[in-house]
């Protein structure tokens, strides 16, 4: 995925792995509350600053991608029921179940498919979210979305991979 944005994203967001409390991170959006968890924050912005949910960011990722590829499935569930768009893509076509995929966010993923998201969504790649836990060795990400929710384990992407490939 060397032209992947969730790559990137995954990059840029690496402080949050490193052992950084969350408490030290500037949290001044929903996308940075979502990011990082802060629930406390992200329900001030949204339901005492009228904050929206279904907006992009200035990257054109939304708070929903943000708190999927974390596995902050509280978050996502939040950001579902106060509108975000659950099938919402970025701008390389990418939906919040594409970055949970990354990580192996199974508990994210699961409030995603539970609350419409589709399992087939096809980035400008070809990328399902299939294609994006082979590439990132999500193992039990993969089994998890091919056996619960019927995931076309052997589908291609626009080169005609398959993940299995």
């Amino acid at each position: 995925m060397s032209s992947s944005e969730i790559e990137i994203v995954s990059d840029s967001n690496d402080q949050k792995n490193s052992g950084r409390n969350p408490s030290e991170v500037p949290i001044i959006d929903v996308y940075s509350a979502s990011a990082y968890g802060d629930f406390e924050k992200l329900r001030k912005f949204v339901e005492e600053d009228g904050l929206s949910l279904s907006q992009p960011d200035g990257s054109g990722h939304y708070a929903l991608q943000w708190a999927a590829l974390n596995n902050f499935a509280d978050i996502v569930q939040y950001i579902i029921e106060h509108g975000g768009e659950v099938n919402a893509t970025n701008n390389a076509g990418q939906t919040a179940l594409h970055w949970a995929a990354v990580r192996g966010s199974m508990a994210a993923a699961d409030v995603l498919l539970q609350n419409g998201a589709r399992v087939e969504a096809v980035d400008i790649n070809g990328y399902r979210a299939v294609h994006v836990a082979a590439q990132y060795g999500q193992t039990a990400f993969l089994n998890h979305i091919v056996a619960k929710y019927h995931a076309d384990f052997d589908v291609p992407d626009n080169d005609r991979r398959s993940p299995l490939h």
